[in-house]
């Protein structure tokens, strides 16, 4: 599988599950994650880490989600460790999102 990053996607794009679900449209690009909008799916913006694109075919982006399990994701708060040095939750989210941990002793890089 591709590693995606903020040089793969872009402003408008449309974000599919992968049950084929419209999920709205790529509102901002950021280093760790991207902005989905709210909409009919999505009740609150999503931030969502591109761990989770499964495919890029041009303006379309289609997540490993179902449209289920994206709505499930706490992803209503942008990954944000750096700024959130002493809090716990922030951490905890922010590991499952893949960004960078200075205190993960296994993976320091």
């Amino acid at each position: 599988m591709p590693d995606f990053t903020q040089q793969s996607v872009h402003k408008h794009m449309t974000v599919y599950s992968s049950d084929n679900s419209k999920l709205g449209h790529i509102g901002e690009v950021y280093e760790d994650s991207f902005l989905v909008h709210k909409g009919f799916i999505f009740t609150k913006d999503s931030y969502i880490p591109y761990s989770a694109i499964a495919q890029i075919d041009k303006d379309d982006l289609r997540l490993t989600l179902s449209a289920d399990e994206a709505t499930a994701q706490e992803w209503h708060k942008r990954p944000d460790y750096e700024d959130h040095l002493g809090d716990p939750t922030q951490l905890f989210y922010d590991r499952g999102h893949g960004v960078h941990d200075p205190f993960d002793e296994e993976n320091p890089k």
